[in-house]
Order: C-alpha cells, then structure tokens, then sequence
C-alpha cells in the first residue's frame, strides 16, 4: 500500500455505514497526509467537520489501527482553519447537490408527521385541562351548554387554535350540514375593511352572521381596529341571542386587552373563561414521544426527556425540535444522540432569544400603521400631520424599548432621521405615558402584540 489515500480508501471500504451517510458524509473527506502517527483529513464546510469528529473518528480510528497495525490520531481541517493559499493547494471539493435519497426520505418523514389538528392528537395536561374539556363538551352538542361564549387564552404556541380546529373538525364530522366559522382576527378585519372599500357589506353580513358556530382566534388583534370591533358586537349579539357556539381565543384575559370597547369586554367574559399554561413536563414529554413515532425516529427516553426539560415555552418548539433532529438522522444515518440533542436546543433558544432587530422594526411599524390606519410609508416618511407624527413616535419609542438598537441605528430604520429626533420622539412619548392612560394603554398592547407574533 504506497499512499495514505489508498489506506484511506481501504479504511472507508470497511465502514458500516448507510449509504446515505456514506453520500453526505463519508464521501466528501479527503485525505491529506500522515504524518507519523496523525492522519490529516479535509472537508470543506466546518458543519461537515464537526458531523464527522461528533460520530464517526472513533469508528475511523479501529478501521485504520486494524489496517496499520498501530493507534492513529486524527485531525479534521476545514476551509475556515486554512488559509486561501493553503485551501488553493488542496483543491477543495466542489459542494454535493441535494441528494436525492435524503431529500426524498426527509419528504416522506415530514409527511407522515402531519396531523390533524383533532381532540385524538391532542396531548391534554393540567395545564390545559379545562380547556380541552370545555371544548370537547362544546364541540360534542350539550345540550345544556354553559359554556356560550366560551373564551381560551394563553400565549402564543400552547395549542388553542389546534383546540378551534378541533372543535370545527369533530362538529363537521357530526354534522357536515352546519356552517361552522373558524377565523383568524386579523382576516375577520380585513373581510371587514375590504367589504367597506368595494361597498358590500351586505356579502360581509351573511357571511358570518350565518354561521352555525363563530370561532375567532387572536381576538386581542381588535384592539387596533375600532370599527371592526363594533361590527364583531352587532354580530355576537345575533348569533348569541340565536343560541349559536362562540369561541374566542386570546394571549391574555379580556380584561387586560387595552383599547376593547368595555361592551365586548363584558360579552366575552359572560360564559366561561379558561386559560391554557405552559405545559407541565409530563406533557411535553408525551408531545415530543408523539411527534417522534409520527416520524418513525428511533430516540432514547434520556434525549426525549432532555428536550422536555430544556424547551419550555410551547410546543411549537418541542415539535421543531424533533423535527430538526429527525432531519440530521435522516442526513447523517445516526440514531439521535445527546450531542445532537444539545446543538438542537441550543439553537433553538439562541433563536429565541435573537430575532434580527430589522425583523422586529418591520414588526413594530405593520403594527402602529394599522392601528392609526395609515401605510408604513407614512410612519418612515417625512410628512408631519398629527396622526403620522403620532404613530410615527410611538413606533420610535416601541423600537427602543424592545430592541437594542442605538438611536443612530434607529434613525437609519426610520426613514434616516438624526439621532436628535429618536431622542425627542422618546422623550415625548415617555411624557404622554405618564398623564394618558388610552396612550399608554395602546403602547402597551403594541409591545404585546409584536412580542406574540
């Protein structure tokens, strides 16, 4: 054997390893040299690298003891430890294309882990019980219903639209007849304004006062939009007086929706109110064993038991999670690890914690641009009328609270405005607060609804 790719070569021979990962994984390494007793490999993305010093080194390492005859160090270089003349004269490899294997199996594993969102798949907790319960009653037709309005909330990712889907589902099921109305918030006002800009509110009207059942998710979103909130009133009171199931979901009790007309306030608060918490770890422990038999991954109870405890927050990133973890089995054709699990989680809270600042300016002006009705051109513009300079000074003062931007960065978001002006539109703002309590109020439901999105 004259050369150390020939040895290579032979030690790859002998790996026992799908071809999947001998594609993604294997087949990309080249080998340098050896040098003594250290064997010099290289591939050229450093997420490659640390695939292969994670799984497989260990398993590189018997093949090469048993062809040499000796113990073998190994080091994996990438791109970003070599420097341009050094990668030149290695002559990296170009990047695979997408496999079609991987992406065909990936296909099919997502596919089989889609669900309906049903009462069977939902996981229910003590920290949704009354909820569950409450709408398995609803949806089941009671007869002696106590439960009109019945109105769930709680932060964002806990499963109160999968609970609406559920109800809509099991009723349509039982009763394909009905008219049942399952409707974002924010697409009830946009029918509205919509319906008012091409005259024909009569079409709006039968739409949704027709309904067998009305259910809303992410009613605090009418906080913004006044004369939507009159016409969801008029709408309420007929289909309640008719004896027609209203749901309505929220992140936080009517009570606490700033700038809610106090009649609806009262109407939604008139029949049962149940809060869904952050699930205990017993539940998101079954959500995350559930999701993972959706998708045929194998995963130990320590891994799934290390994910319930690290993701706290909703489910939406349990199931991403596990998702992310299906998706590099898939790729690398190793049964999850721990390490694995730990770059997962890592991931997803230092997501969490990091939404890009320009998202969230974006974020901030779609919101203060429809609660004064105008476009965010407006809001960045250099015009000076009151609303515009109002909601203009509200989006400033929103921006600085939740994000770390320096004024100069936030007068580049805001049309390129000195750092002078973000300064005095604080300052004023910070003044209004402290002597009007709707002013604050809307300021204080913007900060809200831009941290639920």
């Amino acid at each position: 054997m004259n050369s150390f790719e020939e040895i290579f070569n032979l030690m790859k021979k002998n790996l026992d390893i799908t071809e999947v990962a001998r594609k993604s994984w294997i087949d990309p390494i080249k080998p340098l040299k050896m040098n003594g007793n250290t064997a010099f490999l290289y591939v050229q993305a450093a997420f490659v690298k640390q695939i292969i010093q994670e799984n497989y080194i260990h398993i590189f390492k018997k093949h090469f003891k048993d062809i040499l005859g000796f113990e073998v160090d190994i080091k994996v270089q990438c791109d970003e430890d070599l420097s341009p003349e050094q990668r030149l004269v290695i002559n990296p490899i170009p990047e695979l294309e997408d496999d079609k294997l991987i992406v065909e199996r990936l296909t099919q594993s997502l596919e089989s882990s889609n669900y309906q969102h049903t009462f069977d798949t939902f996981i229910e907790g003590a920290s949704n019980q009354l909820a569950y319960a409450a709408c398995k009653a609803v949806a089941g037709g009671q007869k002696q219903n106590n439960y009109n309005p019945l109105y769930i909330y709680g932060n964002s990712g806990l499963g109160k639209t999968h609970l609406l889907s559920a109800v809509k589902n099991e009723i349509n099921k039982n009763n394909p007849e009905l008219d049942i109305k399952l409707v974002p918030a924010d697409n009830f006002i946009n029918d509205f304004v919509n319906s008012i800009r091409i005259d024909n509110m009569a079409d709006f009207k039968n739409k949704y006062r027709g309904a067998d059942a009305l259910l809303v998710d992410d009613v605090q979103l009418f906080s913004r939009a006044k004369e939507s909130q009159h016409e969801l009133f008029n709408i309420f009171n007929e289909l309640h007086g008719n004896g027609k199931q209203i749901i309505l979901t929220s992140d936080r009790p009517p009570k606490e929706i700033n700038n809610l007309d106090q009649r609806l306030k009262t109407r939604f608060e008139s029949g049962l109110i149940a809060d869904i918490a952050v699930p205990e770890f017993e539940t998101r422990l079954a959500i995350i064993q559930r999701k993972a038999k959706l998708m045929n991954l194998e995963m130990s109870n320590t891994i799934a038991e290390f994910i319930a405890e690290k993701l706290k927050n909703n489910i939406r990133q349990l199931e991403g999670a596990i998702i992310k973890m299906n998706a590099l089995s898939v790729v690398t054709g190793i049964t999850p690890t721990m390490t694995m699990a730990r770059n997962v989680v890592e991931e997803i809270i230092d997501d969490e914690k990091n939404i890009p600042a320009p998202l969230t300016v974006e974020r901030v002006i779609n919101e203060v641009a429809s609660i004064y009705g105008i476009s965010e051109d407006d809001i960045r513009s250099k015009k000076r009328s009151a609303d515009i300079s109002t909601a203009r000074q509200i989006a400033i003062y929103v921006v600085h609270k939740i994000t770390k931007l320096s004024y100069v960065e936030i007068g580049k978001e805001f049309g390129n405005r000195d750092h002078s002006t973000i300064v005095y539109a604080i300052n004023k703002v910070k003044d209004i607060i402290v002597k009007d309590k709707g002013y604050r109020d809307t300021i204080e439901d913007t900060i809200r609804n831009v941290e639920n999105l």
